[in-house]
Parts: structure tokens; sequence; C-alpha cells
């Protein structure tokens, strides 16, 4: 990695840490612009350089947080994306990332969530695939976010996952 990549990271994480923690202590729509360079540490003509809204951090994080998640466990066809190991594999990510994803959640920003997970899985899959293999993958989508922000989000109790039969069966 350069230095300027470096020094790049430094602000994005700068950022990201600074809107996670004015989001513990009021709603997003309360945080302003100046408030977050401030906390962050960078100018705001920074800032305007890396994102156009405080939405632009969120998506950016979960960009980047799905695309690490699809290089650690390297799911390449979607039928491999309904398999048992990959569910199993996204309940760990669940329970890696449950405070940011709790952070989102609360903000009612969890609906980012599902739009980037949607563009990410068109951009691995969408290239020359049927109209049914969409709805595979938007369905797919569906129901990790409705896993991760209608369940899990929503509960302190412990679920063995193992127990289940993933299967898909359209």
């Amino acid at each position: 990695m350069n230095l300027h990549t470096e020094e790049h990271q430094v602000i994005i994480t700068s950022i990201e840490e600074a809107l996670a923690s004015l989001m513990e202590q009021k709603s997003f729509s309360e945080i302003t612009i100046s408030e977050l360079v401030r906390k962050s540490g960078v100018a705001r003509s920074t800032f305007y350089r890396n994102y156009d809204t405080k939405e632009d951090i969120i998506r950016n994080s979960i960009r980047r947080t799905i695309a690490e998640f699809d290089q650690q466990y390297h799911p390449r066809t979607i039928d491999e994306r309904y398999e048992s190991e990959y569910i199993l594999q996204v309940w760990d990510y669940i329970i890696r990332y449950s405070k940011q994803l709790r952070i989102i959640s609360r903000a009612g920003l969890s609906g980012l969530y599902l739009e980037e997970f949607n563009r990410h899985l068109m951009q691995i899959h969408g290239k020359n695939i049927s109209t049914g293999e969409k709805v595979r993958l938007f369905g797919l989508a569906g129901a990790q976010y409705n896993i991760i922000f209608n369940l899990a989000m929503k509960t302190d109790q412990k679920i063995d996952l193992k127990k289940f039969d993933f299967r898909c069966t359209f």
C-alpha cells in the first residue's frame, strides 16, 4: 500500500468512526456535516472530496464489508449462496458486524444495506443471466436482509443455524 492509499484509508476510517460515535449519541438526521468533520478531524473539503452525503459513508462502508465478505468466503455461483455453509458464514458475518448493523438499523438506514447488496449481486452475477436467476438473486438479497435486520438485530437469543435446512426450492 502506498502512502497516498494509507492516508486515504486513515481519512475514511476517521470519518466512519466519527459517524458511528455520533450515531450512538443522537439520531442520524440530527448529525450535521460540520459536527462530523469536527469529530473526525478532517477538513470539510476533504469530506466532500470523498462523499456527497452522510448516507454515502454508510453505503461505502456496506460496499467494502460485503466485498470483503465475498473475498473471504468466495461464493462463486448463485447456488452456492443458497447452501447451508454460506448461510452459516452469513451468520458469522452478522455476529462479527453486529454493532455496525445495529447502528444502521437504529438509524433507519437498513434499506441501504439491501440496495447495496442487490447492486453487489448484480455486479457479480448479473451479466447475461435470465430473469429467473435475477429473481433468485433478489430473493437471496431479501432473505439475507430479513435474517439480518428482522431476526438477528431484534433478538439477543443465540440461534443454532446448524439445525436448519436452507435449500431453496424456487
